[in-house]
């Protein structure tokens, strides 16, 4: 049932491709005046409503008619029946005239021309209807306003149609390959990555452990946990039997203001990092394929190590999880405008705070002036002094 669906349903877009593909260019210039037509004179109107005949009009019929309809669509008439029409005097609601001189004003020539473009676009249209109603194109136009109108009429039709232009056309390129061509690119990217890290993980737990989810030393790291906290609980209950109530007040302070300075030591933005992975329990090394050594701990947690030029074996936690997923915002259609407007917008925006802070220098430097100044007078007057002692002894 699926299949003869599925068979049907193929059929009837070879059959649609068909029909599509056999439309002609005469086709095509139908379909162009009649929607020309629509948008122009009327939804219901067809070529023949426009020429003033029959659909059953002969051809002597038909140029009869598209000689008297000419005459009343030709530019010229239609130019000098406007400029009539604005040399007449207005009337009243009531049909008559007004009283008085009626001063007539020509219209402008922007006025006449976009009247005179307009008659000369509906007599060239009517020119093409006889045309195609009096030729060969009448049988077609007969089938089509008999079947009716196609509603897909064809990729050229519209290329042809609403041909882009090569600004848009740049615009589409860019965003097909810079935004969906590059995301694409980036997602496959990012899972290569994603199996990479995982056969490098599974690979050195295999050989670490003889397995791919092999942990080893859970059980002597919960004894040791268990006897810590034993331990600690221990220790904890005999302090509190032989502390008095003195000595807990100032052991209850001193938690207070530690438990303060480790609040504060958090909040002031330090950049050692918090949630640092390190390795617990015994630990193995692995080479892998490429040579690189890794080391597994024991719950299972895979480090790379890797030598710095300095002689120093750092580590490096392998986690697919810290793997960045790209998003929409990675790709070249969303970073490159992004980086346009911190070039040109961002220089305006950090002109703007040395401009404001010009002031303050200024400021800065005229307050520290009458500093000096003060500073300097008591040693002109203690050397005024000086001398006026001299004289008079």
């Amino acid at each position: 049932m699926r299949q003869a669906a599925l068979f049907r349903v193929l059929l009837l877009l070879a059959g649609f491709l068909a029909l599509a593909a056999a439309w002609t260019k005469e086709d095509h210039e139908i379909f162009r005046l009649r929607e020309e037509i629509i948008a122009t004179e009327g939804v219901n109107v067809t070529f023949y409503d426009f020429l003033g005949v029959k659909p059953s009009a002969s051809h002597v019929e038909i140029t009869k008619a598209f000689r008297r309809k000419s005459k009343q669509l030709h530019p010229d008439k239609a130019k000098r029946s406007f400029i009539a029409s604005r040399a007449k005097p207005p009337r009243t609601s009531s049909g008559k005239k007004k009283d008085g001189v009626h001063v007539s004003k020509r219209p402008s020539d922007r006025e006449i021309q976009k009247v005179v473009k307009h008659a000369t676009e509906r007599y060239a249209r009517l020119g093409i209807v006889h045309d195609v109603l009096k030729g060969p194109g009448r049988e077609r136009y007969d089938h089509f306003l008999n079947n009716g109108f196609p509603i897909w009429k064809g990729s050229g039709y519209y290329y042809s149609r609403f041909r882009p232009g090569l600004g848009t056309v740049l615009i589409g390129l860019f965003l097909a390959f810079g935004g969906a061509a590059h995301y694409l690119a980036l997602v496959l990217s990012w899972k290569r990555q994603v199996e990479f890290v995982d056969r490098y993980i599974r690979h050195a737990r295999r050989a670490a452990w003889g397995d791919e989810l092999g942990i080893q030393g859970i059980g002597n790291l919960s004894n040791y946990n268990d006897n810590v906290s034993t331990t600690a609980a221990a220790e904890n209950g005999e302090e509190h039997v032989v502390l008095n109530r003195k000595q807990k007040r100032m052991m209850e302070k001193e938690n207070r203001k530690e438990s303060k300075k480790a609040k504060k030591e958090g909040s002031s933005g330090t950049a050692t990092p918090t949630n640092v992975v390190t390795s617990v329990g015994d630990r193995k090394r692995v080479v892998a394929e490429n040579g690189k050594v890794l080391i597994v701990d024991a719950i299972g947690n895979v480090f790379l190590e890797e030598e710095t030029e300095d002689g120093e074996k750092e580590e490096f936690f392998l986690d697919i999880n810290e793997i960045h997923r790209p998003t929409m915002r990675d790709t070249l259609a969303y970073r490159l405008p992004q980086w346009l407007y911190r070039k040109l917008v961002g220089r305006s925006v950090q002109d703007t705070p040395s401009q404001a802070q010009d002031p303050v220098d200024d400021e800065v430097t005229t307050s520290a002036e009458p500093e000096t100044d003060s500073v300097s007078t008591p040693d002109v007057s203690s050397k005024k002094a000086r001398k006026r002692r001299g004289k008079n002894a």
